[in-house]
């Protein structure tokens, strides 16, 4: 019996074993990336554009990377193995160009996004078209979904999500909803949420000045004391709280308006993925219910959303499309402690100026602890 098993065992390791392709297969793939829309080539005279970061994933090998266009609007990258790919691209259109194009100032950038390309010895040449989006200025700036390291046990009831204001004027959090978004849904018009919760407030009871920092917590309470590898979250400024199902209401923070809650004792964001978006909208309730009870609310209300999933190579399996978040972010193991924020793009009368090119690929960056309230790279620890 105990040999029967040992064969097993070697066969299992044999079957599973990977198999590093010759050389001889490799090949050159060459990137094109192109405008259609028109902003280029008020600036250069050519759809082609220059400076694009492009990322490419391998769906068979889990590799990831990264360039930069050339002046031609072209990237190589060398030494590729045949397989499907996924593509993305992005860059920050100059306010003065865009205001050039339309006639009035916006903040913009050109998104670009090809998932399941097969690339081989016949095919190894691609054409990736970028599409404008709007540049946020209410941002989600961090997300701590991942859980504490266990101690003993796991623990995901510290979970938070932070905003920032990006931009010079005054925001008014009130009647904004946070949600997050079912995946599977081929919808044009519609993300289907699977829970919903809405800022109180009569209108300009909960104002946000520029810089500053909003946290929301699914549970406003210390949590070092529940598990000493968790976060203190005491101090937030709202948290999630479901009735009736035994979650924990801090007092003497506010509470979110639940609009919708499909399943859990509360807005619980997985810890592996999920697509979480920040939403504006008269009537959360005027576009109905989808057959799986999740509300539907239209793309064009949302003001900023983070897509985040434990392998970045499933890019092939995104809950958000082009126009509302064109990347991943993420990439690491549910109970590490660890959160995603967004990078510091550059500083403005003294206040930091997040990146965002609405692909989360390229905008947030990976944290070993959560930052409550700041941002690591301004000082942080």
């Amino acid at each position: 019996m105990k040999l029967n098993l040992i064969i097993f065992v070697c066969l299992m390791i044999a079957c599973t074993e990977q198999v590093t392709p010759p050389e001889s297969v490799r090949l050159d793939l060459t990137v094109t990336v192109i405008d259609t829309f028109g902003y280029t080539r008020f600036a250069t005279d050519t759809t082609l554009v220059d400076s694009a970061a492009v990322m490419v994933n391998s769906l068979t090998y889990q590799t990831a990377f990264s360039a930069q266009t050339d002046s031609n609007g072209q990237t190589c990258l060398e030494q590729m193995l045949p397989d499907k790919y996924t593509f993305s691209a992005t860059k920050r259109i100059p306010v003065e160009i865009v205001e050039g194009v339309l006639g009035f100032p916006l903040e913009l950038a050109l998104n670009g996004h090809a998932p399941n390309i097969e690339i081989d010895a016949d095919h190894n040449e691609i054409d990736l078209y970028m599409v404008p989006v709007l540049i946020g200025q209410l941002l989600i700036s961090e997300i701590y979904y991942s859980g504490a390291p266990p101690n003993p046990a796991f623990y995901f009831h510290d979970q938070f999500i932070e905003l920032y204001n990006n931009s010079g004027s005054t925001f008014y959090l009130d009647s904004l909803i946070i949600a997050d978004v079912s995946y599977g849904h081929i919808d044009e018009d519609y993300i289907h949420a699977v829970h919903a919760y809405m800022f109180p407030g009569s209108g300009a009871d909960y104002p946000l000045g520029p810089g500053q920092f909003v946290i929301v917590a699914q549970d406003a309470i210390n949590h070092l004391d529940k598990n000493p590898n968790s976060i203190d979250l005491s101090g937030a400024d709202f948290e999630y709280y479901v009735k009736g199902k035994g979650d924990v209401d801090n007092p003497d923070t506010p509470n979110m308006i639940q609009l919708h809650h499909k399943y859990g004792i509360d807005f619980l964001y997985s810890v592996m993925n999920n697509a979480i978006v920040l939403v504006k909208v008269d009537d959360p309730y005027q576009y109905g219910y989808d057959q799986f009870n999740e509300l539907l609310i239209p793309k064009t209300a949302i003001m900023d959303g983070v897509e985040y999933k434990e392998d970045l190579n499933e890019v092939d399996l995104k809950r958000l499309d082009i126009t509302i978040d064109a990347g991943l972010a993420g990439g690491f193991a549910p109970y590490t402690g660890r959160s995603i924020e967004r990078v510091i793009a550059d500083t403005k009368d003294g206040r930091a100026v997040l990146m965002d090119n609405n692909n989360s690929s390229f905008d947030f960056q990976v944290l070993d602890k959560p930052t409550i309230g700041y941002l690591w790279d301004a000082g942080g620890e």
